[in-house]
């Protein structure tokens, strides 16, 4: 088991936080072939966006080490074990990925980024061709979110440090144990993006395959998944979605949204990977107007859909009325919401209860299952302070996962924007986001707080 204490006082040399390519999510790779396949050498831009703006990014985190880390993930390569184990996937069926695409992979480096200071946040960016920039966003924020961490405890002690993941491992065994008690509830690890670090999310990992068992079903994260033995989970994400409509003309974006599922079904036919994401321009939108042709084919042969936004028992609550439309029964057929927004223990089991048999409902548990530490610094309640500098936040506040995002900015030069049902989780420039809302509308839209 890992000694975390020692790990933080004498650290290994060099401790890098990305040992591999392979430490990504694994709908980088879905949506990376999706993207190889049929939209190579589109140019898009991923930016950082810190949606908690009272975190001083740029005076916690050294710039040199930021730069020292990113450039050494330049420098790293799929190997060719990670490349069979790759082609080795069969959990969404035999020969998901193609020789030519894994080859495509052997070769890959990842692009240059640029990075600056405005003010006390960074502004850092990646651009190039979206197959393989794509490959930058859960491992830039995977980088953030570590050096965030080891910048704060380069202030405590050694006996502070021993409280501190004393507590964690306390509170995190107390919540899977609350979990399991539940027998309705299913769960992967979708931590990877705001993980506490990299050897945490491994523990933590370990200690939910101990508790739950095999109401533990997978890890989002692909070195994880190979190195733990377990099912890959992963199908797509906003960006999809985003750059296809970005690069649209304004009359045709709203048919952009659904050239995605057009393409994606006939790249994957198998039932498994056909996870739907409607919540990008607005759930209610994204049903309403999808033409009869494909809705009939989204409600019948397409598995379910993941719950981003919104309320999620009132999201599922809806999609089933939708299929019901088509004969579709929820249990009867197969159908499953993934609940991934923020989830924690009191929002799984108030889930759970609500939603009972009605329809099968896996949750995606992310930031509160690899980075929750908060309150368990011995001193939580007094002021941060890093380099020596005050930073007018308690540790409880600083020692929590925050809301970063690596989000697309740019498709071949234009403006992408994500409204998203909650309108806090909207992105773009704010013109280009009431132009989006002219276009698509505000239906089931509403505020809510965004925790993580």
């Amino acid at each position: 088991m890992t000694d975390f204490v020692r790990r933080v006082l004498r650290p290994e040399h060099p401790d890098w936080i990305i040992r591999s390519l392979l430490d990504v999510d694994f709908y980088k790779f879905t949506m990376g072939y999706f993207i190889w396949w049929l939209h190579r050498g589109v140019i898009v831009k991923f930016s950082l966006i810190n949606r908690h703006v009272r975190i001083p990014l740029a005076k916690i985190i050294d710039r040199a080490e930021l730069c020292r880390q990113l450039d050494h993930v330049r420098t790293l390569r799929f190997t060719r074990t990670d490349l069979a184990w790759l082609r080795g996937q069969d959990y969404y069926g035999a020969n998901l990925f193609p020789d030519e695409y894994l080859a495509f992979l052997s070769e890959l480096r990842m692009p240059p980024y640029t990075l600056r200071r405005e003010g006390d946040q960074y502004v850092l960016a990646f651009e190039g061709p979206w197959e393989v920039v794509t490959f930058w966003e859960t491992i830039a924020l995977a980088i953030i979110s570590e050096l965030f961490f080891r910048a704060l405890m380069q202030s405590m002690s050694e006996m502070e440090l021993e409280a501190l993941f004393g507590k964690a491992k306390a509170k995190l065994f107390a919540k899977l144990k609350a979990l399991a008690a539940h027998e309705g509830i299913f769960i992967a690890d979708f931590g990877q993006r705001r993980r506490f670090s990299f050897l945490w999310q491994r523990f933590a990992i370990a200690m939910a395959r101990e508790v739950l068992g095999v109401h533990f079903t997978g890890s989002s994260n692909a070195w994880m998944a190979f190195n733990q033995d377990l099912p890959a989970i992963g199908t797509n994400a906003h960006e999809l979605p985003m750059v296809l409509t970005a690069l649209a003309p304004d009359d045709e974006k709203r048919l952009a949204q659904y050239d995605v599922l057009r393409e994606w079904e006939e790249l994957f036919p198998r039932g498994g990977l056909r996870i739907a994401l409607p919540d990008t321009y607005g759930t209610r939108q994204f049903f309403e107007r999808m033409p009869e042709d494909l809705a009939e084919r989204v409600a019948r042969e397409w598995r379910g859909i993941r719950l981003d936004s919104g309320d999620p028992v009132e999201e599922a609550i809806q999609y089933m009325g939708w299929l019901e439309r088509f004969g579709v029964k929820p249990m009867r057929d197969g159908k499953i919401v993934i609940p991934s927004d923020g989830l924690d223990v009191d929002s799984m089991t108030r889930i759970d209860t609500m939603l009972g048999n009605s329809i099968a409902h896996p949750f995606g548990w992310g930031t509160k299952l690899t980075n929750d530490f908060e309150d368990c610094h011995p001193r939580h309640a007094e002021e941060a302070v890093v380099h020596g500098e005050r930073l007018g936040l308690t540790w409880s506040e600083v020692f929590r996962g925050h809301s970063i995002v690596c989000k697309v900015a740019e498709a071949n030069g234009k403006p992408a924007v994500k409204l998203s049902n909650n309108v806090n989780k909207a992105t773009g420039p704010k013109d280009e986001v009431e132009k989006y809302l002219r276009i698509f509308g505000h239906k089931g839209r509403m505020l809510q707080t965004v925790e993580v």
